[in-house]
């Protein structure tokens, strides 16, 4: 489908650190979800979220002459619990989601039931004004695209991974046989395609009981925030069996103690986006190039793996690297697979 001039070379003009949030706003709704007129478009978002992005954003699809729906609930506690009841429904009845709330939808129930019922779209985006018109979100998705399929491919051909770092991380599990995901970097055109914003990272949930070593998070995980003392995460059996560091594991510990399954090792995923900044927000610090991100709890909800757990904890791990089947593909950070 054609829309005359694409909001990408509509930015051409502004620099990566500058880019107008109605831009943004239009490159997604036309380019990435290629949202048609007459479709139903809801946007969520909660009571934490920038009050310009939800406008801005049902601005753009009610200008491609969609029928676009603005839901604002309460932050949920965690990443991955499930919003209110009427909200997934809505979701089921949409042809397009994009969520923009503080914690993440995207390993819910609810975004497995919207995505079975034929919805698209992104169940976790930024909820912070800065986030949509710096950084990560002004990279070329399409560009990104052409990177995640390749790295993509050599997931599907990988019996067993492990993933290394400077800080101490030394994990290995087998991932025979799991579909990698967000390797679509949020470019969403067809029924029943998710991902998450900002686009940059492909990953998969490794095979339940086979991870095995130590996970260091370094500078940010999902819902600790910035990590000022890195945790150490110790994995037997596919489940942590001990964590250590300063607050933050303390805070981790009490999560693991308080929700069951959250103990699980759920994703290993490779960040791919050159203009992810990295700070106190994992869900763009995980994008970045030359990082890694190993998650904790809910593997399930459509994700691919059997653990279905009422969290998703992401940790970030700098400087990686990453082996398939012993044959490097990362190599302190740098993406070693593309010169072959």
């Amino acid at each position: 489908m054609s829309h005359g001039k694409s909001s990408l070379q509509q930015s051409a003009e502004f620099t990566a650190d500058a880019i107008p949030l109605p831009v943004v706003a239009g490159r997604v709704m036309r380019d990435y979800l290629a949202v048609r007129p007459g479709e139903r478009v809801l946007i969520v978002v909660d009571s934490r979220t920038d009050s310009a992005l939800a406008p801005a954003l049902a601005g753009e699809a009610a200008a491609v002459g969609a029928d676009p729906v603005v839901v604002t609930i309460v932050p949920r506690p965690r990443s991955g619990s499930e919003p209110p009841a009427p909200v997934s429904a809505a979701m089921c009845a949409a042809d397009v989601v994009l969520c923009a709330a503080s914690t993440s939808l995207y390993h819910t129930s609810a975004k497995a039931a919207a995505q079975r019922a034929g919805a698209r779209g992104v169940f976790n985006a930024p909820h912070r004004l800065d986030a949509w018109t710096k950084g990560a979100m002004t990279a070329d998705f399409f560009a990104i695209r052409r990177q995640a399929e390749q790295l993509a491919d050599l997931f599907r051909r990988t019996r067993e991974v492990r993933v290394t770092s400077p800080a101490g991380t030394d994990l290995v599990a087998r991932i025979e046989g799991r579909e990698p995901v967000a390797w679509l970097t949020g470019i969403c055109h067809h029924p029943g395609e998710v991902s998450a914003y900002p686009g940059g990272e492909v990953s998969l949930p490794p095979l339940e009981g086979t991870s095995r070593g130590t996970i260091v998070w370094e500078s940010v995980a999902s819902d600790l925030g910035r990590i000022v003392e890195p945790v150490t995460i110790t994995v037997r059996d596919g489940r942590v069996s001990e964590v250590r560091g300063g607050r933050e594991a303390d805070r981790l510990r009490q999560i693991l103690e308080e929700v069951a399954d959250a103990d699980n090792i759920a994703e290993i995923g490779i960040g791919l986006n050159p203009r992810a900044r990295i700070g106190d927000d994992i869900t763009e610090s995980k994008k970045a190039l030359g990082t890694a991100h190993i998650a904790l709890s809910d593997s399930a909800n459509e994700y691919g793996g059997l653990v279905e757990c009422e969290v998703h904890l992401d940790g970030l791990i700098h400087r990686p690297t990453v082996l398939f089947d012993g044959v490097p593909v990362v190599v302190d950070g740098q993406h070693v697979y593309l010169a072959r």
